[in-house]
């Protein structure tokens, strides 16, 4: 037979059902209040992105193009064709492509911001030249890559005689090892034996390393993997750029290329933490 219960104990019982009833409502409000601030978060940064991206790509098409940085604007044009493919197909993608997408746009935005810079020859802010926005970025993948940043960061200051070998030799170090740390040799042939070589015919290409972590993502689309190779070799010609950027036989640099170039920098370091975070050391996996 039924329990037989009191009106007292069934009011009880109702009140502590209600109470958990709106516990419950309560959390469920505080996790679609915060969903909803991240969504409009995420959308200011997409629309802030495009707005940027536009405003750059506007102010390049009518720069005029000089000797002297040639490589750079043909460099950027490349980039941003690259990022009209990904932007052009990742509505079809899954929410990790679409999250690399976005990122891709900065980059693209980043990229032109340097060329307006480098062909403007426009002055901008010159504050402390030392100092990084990366955070935890890379310390929370290898304290070697987090000291080898510092020591670039260290190196890029105009009262240095040879910051551009320094800073360029330490920042292609940090960005080649990033891909590698990940997606070394072994690992990619493991995965894909028949992948594409270097130049040098033993090597693995640096394409077939990104597309390895991409799949690793969950983000094995052909467009990403194209722009990240173009991000990447984006950057590298900026080193090859800088490398030629001295002024006069003490060997200083001008503070507004300086700072300009280690955003960039930074921002693509940024962006490939991004993308090796999503995946385990080969070692580690079972």
């Amino acid at each position: 037979m039924p329990r037989k219960i009191t009106p007292a104990q069934a009011k009880r019982m109702v009140d502590d059902y209600n109470r958990k009833v709106r516990a419950h409502n309560r959390e469920v409000k505080r996790a679609v209040d915060q969903y909803n601030r991240e969504v409009r978060a995420h959308n200011a940064r997409v629309r802030s992105n495009r707005q940027r991206l536009n405003a750059e790509i506007a102010r390049l098409n009518r720069q005029r193009s000089t000797t002297r940085y040639v490589t750079v604007q043909t460099s950027t044009i490349e980039l941003h064709t690259a990022y009209s493919r990904v932007d052009e197909l990742s509505e079809q993608w899954n929410a990790r492509g679409q999250e690399l997408a976005d990122l891709a746009e900065a980059e693209t935005a980043n990229s032109a911001r340097v060329a307006n810079v480098l062909l403007d020859e426009t002055a901008v802010d010159a504050d402390d030249i030392e100092e990084t926005s990366l955070t935890d970025e890379l310390s929370a993948l290898s304290q070697d890559l987090h000291n080898r940043w510092e020591g670039a960061r260290f190196a890029i200051n105009p009262r240095n005689p040879d910051a551009a070998r320094h800073f360029c030799t330490s920042a292609r170090e940090v960005i080649v090892e990033l891909i590698n740390m990940r997606a070394p040799d072994a690992a990619v042939l493991q995965a894909k034996p028949e992948c594409e070589r270097g130049p040098d015919g033993r090597q693995v290409a640096r394409r077939e390393k990104i597309g390895y972590l991409l799949d690793r993502n969950g983000a094995g689309y052909e467009a990403l993997g194209d722009f990240v190779e173009t991000n990447v070799n984006d950057v590298m010609n900026l080193f090859a750029q800088f490398n030629k950027g001295t002024h006069g036989s003490a060997g200083r640099f001008d503070i507004p290329t300086l700072r300009t170039i280690k955003h960039r920098v930074e921002d693509a370091i940024r962006f490939l933490s991004s993308l090796v975070r999503g995946v385990q050391p080969p070692q580690d996996r079972g």
